[in-house]
């Protein structure tokens, strides 16, 4: 799915950044996928001894990596967090048929931080983005954010120009 199906920018709108999770932190999942599908082929000729029982084994355990690590990266390149200059948009994909869209026009944002916690947060530098929003409305929180601050710096500059 393209980047046009998930958000339709309104006239005269223009994006200003699109931020997508950081893969450090999904790294450990996806060396587990490859390494299951790795794993058959150092075992191939024993499962084709099998005979049938070994190569449906063999074809399962193939197959299933490829799905494994597809959902996974399906589910991380359609996880977004768009800022144009009107609103932001925040794009979380939770399953294959469960997608939640949250958008807020910068009037109605109260605050902004982010935050690194940890080790691996800080020597690659990626962090979790915050949006306080007015009211009851829930908070925009958006995980695993590569350069963090720049993307808080972004939304309190357009925050200042909507308010003065």
């Amino acid at each position: 799915m393209k980047l046009k199906d998930l958000v339709r920018p309104k006239p005269n709108e223009q994006i200003l950044l699109i931020v997508r999770e950081s893969l450090v932190p999904k790294s450990g999942k996806l060396f587990l996928f490859a390494v299951w599908f790795l794993v058959p082929f150092f075992f191939l000729y024993p499962l084709f001894r099998m005979g049938t029982i070994g190569s449906v084994i063999f074809t399962a355990l193939v197959v299933s990596g490829i799905f494994l690590f597809w959902k996974t990266f399906r589910l991380w390149s359609h996880t977004l967090f768009v800022v144009t200059d009107y609103r932001l948009i925040d794009i979380d994909q939770r399953g294959f048929f469960d997608r939640v869209v949250t958008e807020t026009t910068f009037d109605h944002i109260d605050e902004v931080s982010y935050r690194m916690q940890g080790m691996m947060s800080a020597v690659f530098g990626y962090g979790t983005i915050t949006v306080r929003l007015h009211g009851e409305a829930a908070d925009i929180v958006f995980e695993s954010v590569r350069k963090p601050s720049r993307v808080q710096n972004l939304l309190n500059d357009l925050r200042k120009t909507i308010h003065a």
